[in-house]
């Protein structure tokens, strides 16, 4: 068993901290040669920090739960510091309870109180929550201990379901509470047990906000939080855990009180089943054509096992339930806004909430479409922006003149002139209705060769992307440069949906327009550039892979100048023939000739060597030339080495990389690549670092592709 000799000195880890711990908790006080401040000191602080594994908490808990020769101050310091990182074990959860009650070998009402609370705090990251649920019996058979009974009724309230609920234990608590009065904690348990028997618990109980399960410290439990995010026991393994078959219970210390009601069921009987009773996804499935409604249906809101309950029980009476409550708020908020009232929070509260229960069901309840209809042409566009923006992204797909008309162009009317920042969100607003509408779309037959965007839900498609199109183009050239960026990114995510996304008889090939095109694709941004790239080669792809013949669904009006925007950007990067212009196979970026020409010859007045059509290629364009310089780099340090070169000796190549550099490189005593090598080996050098739209564009204009009708591969 290791010691420290030094009594100020602190153990370095955690193990050899426990063990020491272990120790002086059986060395009276008189006989340690250890100081124990400084051992709970470095455990502490290892469980502030870090957190404490099973085997850490075992220990801890095992300590705590008993009396020893350690002085109370220590035990409670460690008690306070019980963060784990892991989920609790059971068997952990066992020796904290075994530790309660009354005994010589007990430890005080203090630390007893504490472990109760600390059993609460961590009831959400159980390994096994059933556990507590066995220890029922033991835990209620210690109401009568005056100094733990308050946090052992908030325990009790927590773990209690129906099967526990027994008519002993109601004449006991209803005895109890005759004794001692109304004590909030007791009333507390006692009503929940009258939710679970309205008929055989009369009378009312009377409640404070003591008489339910306090939220624990904030500086606690954010930093259990943070704990637990860097292990498998943080927030997502829970939510893994329960996987949404738990009512949600927001506790009862909240800065206001909710509009919308927690789950609730009243009037039950003896064999009926409550969702406050369900704990996992088995006892959901088993019990689930006996589970009782809970009183307030609305609270579907914002509790997911109330919405998988009304997912698979749907009834009239149900809706009718939702669409009366509904109704009766928002016109209460509806009427406000119209005379000029500010709206209350219960509005932000209720529109989150609708737009959670629009998330899981993927659809609209029938009453937020007429109620966003008279609301937007009133709406402030600063307020519950985010929640507007993704109620309505569930629109249904229907004629998208009509839903412009009726929802759109108020909206856009309400952020127009608002903040550049409002631009962003109303084009990422658009890629949400287009993903939704994407999964909404009904394919065509495939047995009738028609015009891709001519019918049905296809030409609501490409009406959509027009409209985003023209808007796109619009707002681009209208920002100043420090929102071009941001803008440019959530325009490019709208057109990498819509080209990732393209299915023939199903979702069309819709193209950018050409000037939104050539405006990204010469963006100051290197990934805007490279975006551009990939939703274009993306598209090429599509229409490679696509049934032929291609102009039986798309006319020359779409497939040739789709043709010349791969050659532009392809002259551009690819070989020296930037912004060049030819009859039938390229628009040149639409720059015109004579200032092509103009710009050609002040570059060959700066080096002779230098001209318009070298200026964008890999190796000389002024967003792609420092990465081509590094793959050069590394490329020419493999091949010395590869080869066996003495690095002191070799020819370095200096400035950007050329075909006729490289053919005259090896004479100069450099090493021999060659240039179609390096190329390859830039794009292979952009696509490892996130810009992988280059090399998509690239392989896909001029690789060995299947030729389409209609689509001619690059040169």
């Amino acid at each position: 068993m290791p010691s420290i000799v030094d009594s100020g000195a602190q153990p370095e880890s955690l193990r050899a901290a426990l063990e020491a711990l272990e120790e002086a908790s059986r060395t009276p006080t008189k006989q340690r040669t250890v100081k124990v401040s400084s051992i709970v000191d470095a455990v502490c602080r290892h469980a502030f920090e870090d957190g404490l594994d099973a085997e850490a908490l075992r220990t801890v808990v095992r300590i705590a739960g008993k009396k020893t020769e350690l002085d109370q101050t220590s035990v409670t310091t460690l008690v306070k510091n019980l963060y784990p990182s892991v989920r609790v074990p059971p068997d952990v959860i066992v020796t904290a309870v075994g530790g309660l009650g009354q005994g010589k070998s007990k430890p005080s009402a203090g630390t007893q109180n504490g472990l109760v609370r600390w059993l609460t705090t961590v009831y959400e990251i159980l390994e096994e929550p059933q556990i507590l649920s066995r220890l029922y019996c033991v835990l209620f058979g210690m109401l009568d201990m005056i100094s733990i009974r308050t946090s052992l009724c908030h325990l009790l309230i927590l773990i209690t379901r129906r099967k526990h609920v027994k008519p002993f234990r109601i004449q006991q608590l209803l005895e109890l509470s005759r004794g001692l009065g109304n004590e909030p904690a007791l009333q507390g348990l006692l009503r929940s047990y009258r939710d679970y028997y309205p008929d055989i618990i009369l009378g009312s109980a009377t409640t404070s906000r003591n008489s339910f399960p306090p939220q624990p410290d904030h500086e606690w439990k954010t930093r259990l939080d943070a704990v637990q995010e860097a292990t498998s026991a943080g927030p997502e393994a829970t939510l893994q855990q329960h996987s949404g078959f738990k009512v949600v219970r927001r506790g009862p210390k909240r800065s206001r009180v909710s509009v919308i009601p927690e789950v609730h069921t009243y009037y039950t009987n003896e064999t009926s089943v409550t969702l406050e009773e369900i704990d996992c996804v088995e006892d959901f499935v088993e019990k689930l054509d006996r589970i009782e409604p809970p009183g307030q249906l609305i609270s579907c809101l914002t509790d997911p096992l109330l919405q998988k309950f009304l997912a698979l029980n749907p009834s009239e009476i149900a809706r009718r339930r939702l669409d009366l409550w509904l109704s009766t708020c928002l016109e209460e908020e509806y009427n406000a806004a119209d005379q000029g009232i500010e709206t209350s929070s219960d509005l932000s509260e209720i529109l989150k909430g609708l737009w959670r229960h629009a998330q899981y069901t993927k659809e609209l309840l029938p009453i937020v479409p007429t109620f966003l209809k008279a609301y937007l042409p009133i709406w402030s566009g600063t307020t519950d922006v985010e929640a507007i923006f993704g109620l309505l992204s569930y629109l249904p797909l229907y004629s998208f003149k009509r839903t412009y008309t009726a929802y759109l162009v108020t909206l856009e009317k309400a952020l127009i002139g608002k903040t550049p920042d409002s631009y962003i969100k109303l084009v990422g607003f658009y890629t949400e209705l287009l993903r939704h509408w994407i999964t909404r779309a009904k394919p065509t037959s495939p047995d009738v060769a028609q015009r891709a965007t001519s019918s049905g839900d296809q030409k609501i498609l490409n009406d959509l992307v027009s409209h985003v199109s023209t808007l796109s183009t619009s707002l681009l050239l209208s920002v100043p440069p420090s929102i071009s960026t941001p803008l440019a990114s959530a325009i490019l995510s709208f057109y990498e949906l819509l080209s990732t996304s393209s299915s023939p008889h199903r979702i069309p090939i819709i193209l950018p327009p050409p000037y939104l095109i050539y405006t990204l694709a010469q963006s100051p941004s290197t990934d805007t550039v490279s975006r551009i790239c990939g939703v274009l080669a993306s598209h090429k792809l599509a229409f490679n892979n696509h049934p032929t013949p291609v102009n039986s669904y798309y006319p020359s009006s779409i497939t040739r100048p789709f043709n010349f925007y791969l050659k532009d950007i392809h002259n551009l990067i690819w070989v020296s023939r930037a912004f060049q212009a030819t009859e039938g196979k390229s628009n040149g970026f639409y720059i015109r000739p004579g200032v092509r020409d103009a710009l050609d010859m002040y570059l060959a007045d700066l080096d002779r060597t230098y001209n318009i059509g070298l200026a964008g290629r890999l190796t000389h364009n002024p967003l792609l030339a420092s990465s081509a310089a590094a793959a050069w780099r590394e490329l020419e340090g493999r091949v010395v080495e590869s080869e066996g070169l003495d690095r002191e000796s070799v020819a370095y190549h200096k400035g950007p990389v050329s075909e006729q550099a490289l053919k005259v490189l090896p004479a100069r005593g450099g090493v021999e690549v060659e240039w179609e090598t390096f190329r390859r080996e830039v794009l292979r050098w952009l696509a490892d670092r996130g810009l992988e739209g280059v090399e998509a564009f690239v392989s896909a204009t001029t690789g060995t592709g299947r030729r389409n009708e209609g689509m001619d591969r690059m040169e």
